[in-house]
């Protein structure tokens, strides 16, 4: 095959990748996406396999990622690179396994690519964006088994039917042993999600708004517009008023600066009061020489009735790491490190008493934040973000698709408040109730405000409990194979 059919089935397989996700969202491409690079990957010795995965992995995340080079160009090129590296080492896999028989051979690629998807998610902080089973995330049945195994069980399944319809088109014939081991389980999948999602049972609910104000990124931190800013956000929040909510929640650093500095803040503490309902908002908060990213709660009376802080920083956005030895990169791009919180706050809506727990920014894409505040007793959760820096591009709805399957993971409902979007409600099974959209269904730099009602379900689900077995168990299972492939 020569080199220039080879790049173009691996640009095949990338595009195919690209728009199983959004903002195009062709969620079943997914399915036959990776199908084309298997085909330049066979036979191959293990660099060249190396090297053409490489290229169908920088060429998807450049075109599903790129929106990072509006906050970095140079980081973004060297994290799409570094993310790369995962497909490359799975197309070393691939050849790698070759040897075993088909069904055990396709259930062993398929652990492994969890297990690459769970290394990217944690390693270095972690970044778990893009993740295969997430293209899947408006498939409520097909999602539901996340409760159990995280999004990796989705991306479990996704990528097994990928290998089979190779192994099948290579075998030119109907493997019949594999074929009904695949469709037992995608069978079984589905009748638990069909089973999981028509559960009737008496939730306790909880009634919610968000507020969209849409502040340019580029006055977010003007001082002159400050009195603006709050008064279009309060003048919003009126808006929902006659909605009788338990809690009325305002994006990341919605009130711009620090708030212990803050004239503005009895306006919001006056608006909460007048309206007699809680209101979440994000400042920046001080204690001494320390700085937090913050969400406070504003109470029905008017008082500020609890602070988080945010725990999971993003590098190089909220922190310097490894600052002794990165320390140069300050000459080019100053900036101070905030400091991490260390209390996992869960928060009361008074008088209902609902109890809920505030991830802020990227942190409702954090799996072990989510289960940790499920465990704590929290009933549902909050985010409050700003994508404002990405522009209009896919990166809110990424962000929103990741966040949809840290409900279902732990049969927990989500109010989001993004300051451009996409602002969201969305239950415990990961349906999107509501999203602040203008007459024409546009999402994202809009103003505006939703508000519905949320169940809340209170057991703690078998994901909740345990964590990611799922993924240790496709560990497990690679390295069994391993074993057995030497003696083959």
């Amino acid at each position: 095959m020569g080199r220039k059919r080879t790049f173009l089935i691996c640009v095949l397989s990338s595009a195919l990748l690209v728009l199983s996700f959004p903002q195009i969202q062709c969620s079943f491409l997914a399915w036959f996406a990776l199908v084309p690079l298997f085909c330049v990957l066979d036979g191959q010795k293990a660099w060249r396999a190396f090297r053409r995965a490489y290229l169908c992995g920088f060429i998807f995340f450049y075109f599903t990622l790129g929106w990072l080079v509006y906050v970095t160009y140079p980081g973004a090129i060297l994290l799409i690179a570094f993310l790369s590296l995962y497909l490359a080492v799975f197309g070393m896999l691939f050849v790698y396994f070759q040897k075993l028989p088909v069904t055990p051979r396709i259930f062993v690629l398929a652990s492994a690519w969890v297990a690459l998807e769970f290394v990217r998610d944690h390693l270095f902080s972690g970044f778990g964006w893009a993740m295969l089973g997430e293209s899947q995330y408006k498939d409520l049945w097909l999602i539901q088994i996340a409760d159990k195994t995280g999004v990796y069980g989705v991306s479990f399944l996704v990528i097994l039917v990928n290998l089979l319809i190779f192994e099948t088109w290579r075998a030119r014939a109907l493997l019949l042993k594999a074929n009904i081991a695949v469709i037992a389980i995608l069978s079984a999948v589905l009748v638990y999600g069909f089973w999981v999602t028509g559960q009737k049972k008496d939730y306790p609910m909880v009634r919610v708004g968000v507020v969209q104000p849409n502040i340019p990124l580029n006055v977010d931190w003007d001082e002159a517009r400050k009195p603006w800013i709050v008064a279009k956000t309060i003048l919003l929040t009126q808006k929902l008023r006659d909605q009788k909510l338990d809690l009325i929640v305002w994006p990341e650093t919605s009130l711009p600066g620090v708030i212990t500095e803050d004239s503005y803040l009895n306006e919001i503490q006056m608006s909460a009061a007048g309206m007699h309902t809680p209101i979440l908002i994000g400042s920046v908060a001080n204690e001494g020489e320390a700085y937090y990213n913050s969400a406070f709660l504003v109470g029905a009376d008017g008082q500020i009735r609890g602070r988080y802080d945010k725990i999971h920083l993003v590098p190089f956005g909220e922190y310097l790491p490894l600052r002794p030895v990165l320390g140069w990169i300050n000459k080019f791009v100053p900036f101070d490190d905030f400091t991490s919180g260390k209390t996992y706050k869960i928060f009361s809506t008074a008088p209902s008493q609902k109890r809920f727990a505030v991830l802020i920014c990227f942190e409702d894409t954090v799996s072990y934040l989510r289960r940790h505040f499920a465990q704590d007793g929290a009933e549902f959760f909050v985010n409050m973000t700003n994508d404002a820096w990405f522009r209009d591009t896919k990166a809110p709805f990424l962000h929103l698709q990741a966040a949809v399957f840290g409900c279902v993971e732990n049969h927990r409902a989500l109010v989001r408040a993004a300051n451009t979007g996409v602002s969201a409600l969305v239950d415990p099974w990961g349906r999107i109730i509501a999203t602040v959209a203008d007459g024409h269904g546009k999402e994202t730099f809009i103003e505006g405000t939703a508000w519905g009602v949320l169940p809340l379900d209170h057991e703690k689900t078998f994901y909740t409990k345990y964590g990611d077995i799922f993924a240790i168990l496709c560990f497990l299972c690679i390295l069994v194979a391993a074993v057995s492939r030497i003696y083959i």
